[in-house]
């Protein structure tokens, strides 16, 4: 850092025809832009400036190396600029994790318009079930369902998710509709996973534990047996509230659902939130408000 010190004094010589004015033009005293000239010719072992009474000029070596290092401050001028640039423009690379039909479709539609509205973005939306590691896989923001559980990341709510049990009505009719969350051990129920159905009565949740033949870990395959009649579903309403709005599923048990849980934009903690990333957070949670 010295040497990059001593750099600029020396540049500022060269660039103002002596010492004086190089002193004047950064603001230190004379005996310091000296000195520090002095310390960089003697550190390369070389005499880089011709010093007379009334001038200073260029040896041949010294204007040879007064050529390089005007580009060497130059690309770190640049350089400087584009960090700049980017922290406080809306420009750069934005990694961002979400998964489900929340992602693909709600989340994906408002990275498209902020896109369309920032045209020097460029955006990388992973969709995956996983809850992925922001810091270790270089993301930027991720979108979570329920509480995020990690001190380390900042979170801001987006917006709620309602859970529905439903089937089709042919199922209903066949099998008959279950009048309480007990009932659905005596049907069919399709599932995501082994982990059992969240219910809530009196203001106590409860757990039922349900099976069935057919499980999917994605929800568009689980909404897809549910209207061929194979079982009751319980899945976030996105999955089903077009086929609820057509008739084609049919709620059940809507008395004992749990409060709808909240959806997170999580991202580390930084100290130097890059303009992007804020702009994004920003844009996202009023999208979703």
């Amino acid at each position: 850092m010295k040497r990059l010190t001593s750099l600029i004094e020396f540049i500022a010589v060269v660039n103002n025809g002596g010492f004086s004015a190089a002193a004047e033009s950064l603001g230190v005293s004379t005996s310091y832009v000296s000195r520090r000239v002095a310390s960089l010719e003697a550190h390369l072992g070389v005499q880089l400036l011709h010093r007379t009474t009334r001038r200073v000029n260029l040896t041949k070596i010294g204007a040879h190396y007064y050529e390089k290092t005007v580009a060497i401050i130059s690309a770190l001028d640049t350089l400087e600029d584009d960090l700049v640039n980017q922290q406080n423009n809306v420009i750069g690379e934005i990694n961002v994790s979400a998964g489900g039909i929340f992602g693909e479709d709600s989340v994906a539609l408002s990275l498209i318009d902020f896109a369309l509205e920032y045209p020097e973005i460029k955006i990388n939306l992973n969709i995956s079930t996983r809850q992925v590691d922001l810091s270790a896989e270089g993301y930027d923001l991720a979108i979570r369902h329920g509480s995020p559980g990690d001190p380390d990341l900042i979170s801001r709510k987006l917006t709620t998710r309602r859970m529905i049990v439903c089937a089709s009505p042919s199922y209903f009719d066949q099998f008959g509709r279950p009048n309480n969350p007990e009932d659905l051990q005596q049907h069919a129920c399709l599932q995501s996973s082994e982990f059992p159905w969240s219910f809530q009565d009196n203001n106590q949740i409860y757990n039922i534990k349900v099976e069935g033949r057919w499980t999917s870990n994605n929800g568009a395959a689980l909404a897809n047996a549910a209207l061929q009649g194979l079982g009751v579903v319980r899945l976030a309403e996105m999955y089903v509230q077009s086929a609820i709005d057509e008739g084609l599923l049919e709620i059940t048990l809507e008395d004992f659902e749990i409060p709808p849980t909240t959806t997170y934009l999580v991202y580390p903690t930084r100290k130097y939130l890059p303009f992007r990333l804020r702009i994004l957070i920003d844009f996202l949670v009023e999208r979703f408000k």
